[in-house]
């Protein structure tokens, strides 16, 4: 997004809040103002659309620490860091926020905040229909100090002070100069708010500002000091109904790979049919007709021999050609047919007839060789009986 809404709270619900709608390209302030408490804080609602939500929170209200760790930062170090804070804070360190801001070696500078606070933030924005992308100390939106430098500016009646890169606090205009006297060594003071009246003799810079909140607006480094971590660590709406379906979809997505993985095994065994029943029509195929001997795909091949024989004429078929030649052969006491052949491939008949005399046998020729080309061969003479084979073709 390219702008936001930064809004800063107070440590109470009926303290002012200051608000203010930044523009990131232009670099300038697109609106402002300041609400009377926190109870007002839902009529940005309508600011908020479109725009990331920043908040920030008094820095009084956290505890910042530097800690040194007796290793490297990992789970249980970050785990032991509430003990070692425990030293040096008196309250219960078991219902403290921490958030680790930095790390240099073995020196970890962390940020700790009551939970019943962080909850109660939370709860201000959510009742006014907000939701924070970051919640972030106040004071640490100030310009990060040089060394021998700490950074100042007034809103409203308190004073944001940063000490440090990792540290800060919040002073009330009227306690200012009291606790100041109360620091053992006051470095130059680089302010963006006038000077006040009664101030002690120190060493004052000030280069002025717009607004306060502009002031932090445009330091603001929200990857630095963000308090929703953790257990507050903030979620987007959708991440939200993501793991509410999550569940659901790991189901969903578990049906759908055993159905995937179902339909896979079945077309493993169907392609096995295929394969064993393509085999067994290779088989057949050879076994009707041996003299091929390339077999690539025996139901085409199949079709075209049966193809082939429907485009032979019907006249030199078996029983065309048995149906003509039935008249000629009729047995008689002095002629007999003793043996039939059909050479399918040749469409020819082979006729072994015993007769009395040869030209019985010529007589059949003659007749057949209306509709037939006939041959005669074999003829053999014994016992006043004459046999021989005629060879009898369509002319077709």
């Amino acid at each position: 997004m390219n702008e936001s809404i930064i809004i800063r709270l107070g440590s109470r619900y009926q303290d002012a809040v200051s608000w203010l709608v930044w523009s990131e390209v232009s670099r300038e302030v697109i609106a402002s103002g300041e609400l009377v408490n926190a109870g007002a804080l839902s009529t940005l609602a309508m600011q908020a659309v479109q725009r990331s939500v920043i908040v920030l929170v008094p820095g009084c209200d956290v505890i910042f620490r530097e800690l040194h760790l007796p290793g490297r930062l990992n789970a249980h170090t970050q785990h032991a860091l509430r003990f070692m804070l425990e030293e040096q804070v008196g309250s219960d360190v078991e219902t403290l926020h921490l958030v680790v801001l930095a790390q240099q070696g073995q020196q970890v500078h962390i940020a700790a905040v009551e939970q019943t606070l962080m909850q109660e933030w939370l709860d201000w924005l959510t009742a006014a229909g907000l939701r924070a992308a970051h919640l972030i100390p106040d004071v640490l939106a100030l310009p990060q100090p040089a060394s021998g430098v700490w950074s100042l500016v007034q809103l409203g009646e308190q004073w944001l002070i940063r000490q440090s890169a990792y540290s800060g606090t919040v002073v009330d205009n009227s306690w200012l100069m009291t606790w100041l006297a109360a620091q053992s060594l006051v470095p130059i003071l680089h302010s963006a708010s006038p000077i006040p009246e009664c101030q002690p003799d120190h060493d004052w810079q000030v280069t002025l500002c717009k607004l306060p909140l502009q002031q932090l607006a445009e330091h603001l480094a929200v990857r630095q000091g963000d308090l929703l971590q953790g257990a507050y660590r903030s979620v987007a709406p959708w991440k939200k109904q993501l793991a509410v379906w999550r569940w659901p979809m790991a189901l969903s997505a578990l049906w759908l790979l055993l159905v995937v993985l179902n339909q896979g095994l079945v077309y493993q065994q169907t392609r096995q049919q295929q394969r064993q029943l393509q085999q067994q029509m290779s088989s057949v195929y050879r076994q009707l007709f041996p003299q091929e001997t390339r077999v690539v795909n025996p139901p085409v091949q199949l079709k075209q021999h049966l193809a082939a024989l429907q485009q032979t004429p019907l006249k030199t078929s078996f029983l065309n050609q048995l149906g003509a030649l039935a008249p000629l052969l009729q047995p008689g006491p002095d002629f007999r047919l003793t043996q039939l052949h059909f050479d399918a491939d040749k469409h020819a008949f082979s006729l072994q007839i015993n007769a009395k005399a040869f030209q019985q046998l010529q007589q059949v020729k003659d007749k057949a060789a209306d509709s037939f080309n006939v041959d005669i061969s074999n003829m053999q003479e014994q016992g006043g009986q004459v046999s021989g084979t005629l060879l009898i073709r369509s002319k077709s």
